[in-house]
């Protein structure tokens, strides 16, 4: 009887170690998921949620994301892209209907209510007599003309284009979302927050360590000064400590840290790009290293 009462309390202590809080697997909350995005930043579609998994099945999990025109942002594209059209064939009175569509259906949709001004007081300053860009041909549309003064050209020097001629999404945020790829480098992307030229994206790390989060802002801005003046006056006096001037590829970037978090910025033309990273390390220069590799593979470097 002895015997079996000492087999009795040794099965019982072994099942409370297994039950101690200790042993138990460190458990993280995760998002899974997918969100839809327009590529004028508005969410389509979330359907995402929030799990508990082992910390070592991060990487199993994680946010997908799809950008698409959505069919209102679908109609003003299609009538941005028939008034690019029709001032490249000299009818400024086409071009005018359509802006005007489109400042009437939503006044903030890229620059239309800009160029359809300067398209009015192009021609108001033509039929009071005069003519603008040099006197050849037709009034100039917004963003000047070719050589030759014909074919008008679209802002940022590049060809009108016409209904069909791009396969992929239009917008500002398509300019942006390859800066946030659902995975990088040792990093599981979360949800995406959005708005027409900022996007924002949270990464767990795949494996348990001292990075606790990686952040990541993407903005654009009016033009490469621009981007390039918020890294200095922003970044730069944030993350003042372990200061560093560094290249991610082709690119100027900059590196450096604050008590619990590492901070790196670069530019690519008017998009500034800024990661942070917040950890537990008592020198979070340590994660320079993983910082470069996340931004190279932003950067397609």
């Amino acid at each position: 009887m002895r015997r079996v009462w000492t087999l009795l309390v040794v099965l019982m202590l072994g099942a409370g170690l297994v039950a101690l809080p200790g042993c138990r697997k460190q458990m993280v909350t995760v998002e899974t998921g997918e969100i839809v995005i327009c590529t004028n930043g508005e969410i389509v579609s979330d359907t995402t949620e929030e799990i508990e998994v082992p910390v070592d099945q991060v990487a199993e999990h994680g946010v997908t994301t799809e950008i698409i025109t959505c069919d209102f942002h679908e109609k003003l594209a299609s009538l941005y892209a028939a008034a690019e059209k029709a001032l490249a064939e000299g009818d400024t009175e086409a071009a005018e209907r359509a802006l005007a569509e489109i400042t009437e259906t939503d006044g903030s949709y890229r620059d239309a209510a800009s160029r359809l001004a300067e398209l009015r007081a192009s021609k108001t300053s033509a039929t009071g007599g005069g003519t603008t860009g040099g006197g050849t041909g037709d009034s100039t549309a917004p963003g000047g003309t070719t050589p030759g003064g014909t074919t008008p050209a679209t802002p940022g020097g590049t060809t009108p284009s016409t209904p069909g001629d791009d396969d992929g999404p239009v917008g500002p945020i398509a300019n942006l979302v390859s800066y946030i790829p659902d995975r990088l480098p040792g990093f599981v992307g979360q949800r995406i927050y959005s708005d027409p030229f900022v996007l924002f994206r949270d990464y767990l790390p795949e494996s348990a360590g001292k990075i606790v989060q990686l952040a990541v802002e993407v903005e654009q801005f009016k033009d490469n000064a621009m981007a390039r003046k918020n890294l200095d006056d922003r970044v730069r006096v944030r993350y003042a400590s372990n200061a560093q001037d560094l290249k991610i590829g082709s690119l100027d970037g900059y590196f450096g840290t604050r008590p619990g978090f590492a901070g790196l910025a670069m530019t690519e033309g008017p998009v500034f790009v800024l990661l942070e990273i917040y950890t537990t390390s008592s020198n979070p220069a340590e994660h320079r290293d993983a910082m470069v590799a996340a931004a190279r593979a932003m950067a397609g470097q």
